[in-house]
């Protein structure tokens, strides 16, 4: 069987479970082997009407129905969620792989919610994840087979890239750098397009100009051997317009905000 065959369910349908299942049906995923639980009768329609997927106002159902469960809900959720879904699982007897994105939430935690459930995985999706080009960063509980380690990974790569931690405690700084960074970016586009526009250029020559150029650079960082300091060399020249730019952003002290901002991040994901 193909990992695109694999039944996976998602216990919330909230933004991330909706990247998640997204970028799945852009790797040709079946809509029939996906199953979304969520208590919103709003909620179900739409995720009915937008992905044709399976949908369930009952949390149960998961391990009736899938391989693989994705708790897709805020992390004051998790404790409830889990109770409900081991309960189920005892029911049905058979072994799932429990994966967790709800920040904070450690693997030990997640083993005691569902009474010692050993395939448990906690993962930390980012939004790009809807087209294909997310990061996950993963930690599996200790005694976590290597088969639903792989499993894990098979699926997430799917829609991204992964990165395995070998120490739990390094998930907040993944959160900080991946989960939350998109919208770092998403910001520094939105002030560089207010800036073209005050400039002259009207608000879609200047989203053009920004979100291109951003692609562009991030492309290049992505396929060059070159670092990304090499990189913004070749684009400085001595007293040209960047490097006006650049010196600008040093007297901002943007290093600073942005690892301010990173730092704040970081302790919100360690102390949820």
């Amino acid at each position: 069987m193909t990992i695109e065959h694999t039944k996976i369910a998602f216990i919330g349908g909230g933004n991330m479970a909706q990247a998640i299942l997204t970028g799945l049906l852009a790797a040709k995923f079946s809509p029939e082997n996906l199953l979304v639980c969520a208590p919103s009768n709003t909620t179900r329609e739409k995720l009915t009407e937008k992905f044709q997927v399976n949908v369930s106002d009952n949390n149960a159902s998961a391990a009736n129905f899938a391989e693989v469960i994705f708790l897709a809900v805020k992390p004051n959720m998790i404790a409830t969620v889990a109770d409900e879904l081991s309960l189920a699982l005892q029911s049905n007897g058979d072994d799932k792989l429990i994966i967790s994105l709800a920040a904070g939430v450690t693997t030990e935690q997640l083993q005691g919610y569902v009474r010692g459930n050993s395939s448990v995985i906690a993962a930390m999706p980012n939004l790009p994840s809807a087209v294909r080009q997310g990061l996950t960063g993963l930690v599996a509980a200790k005694d976590c087979s290597v088969d639903d380690i792989k499993l894990a990974d098979d699926i997430l790569r799917c829609v991204g890239k992964t990165i395995w931690l070998d120490d739990e405690n390094k998930m907040p700084a993944l959160v900080a750098t991946a989960g939350s960074s998109p919208a770092y970016f998403f910001l520094f586009l939105e002030a560089m397009i207010e800036s073209g526009v005050q400039l002259g250029l009207t608000h879609q020559q200047a989203e053009t100009a920004a979100v291109q150029s951003g692609l562009g650079a991030l492309t290049m960082a992505s396929r060059s051997e070159l670092s990304v300091i090499e990189l913004k060399e070749q684009v400085t020249s001595p007293n040209g317009t960047t490097q006006q730019a650049l010196d600008s952003f040093a007297s901002s002290q943007l290093r600073a905000v942005v690892n301010d901002a990173m730092q704040a991040a970081a302790r919100k994901a360690a102390n949820y």
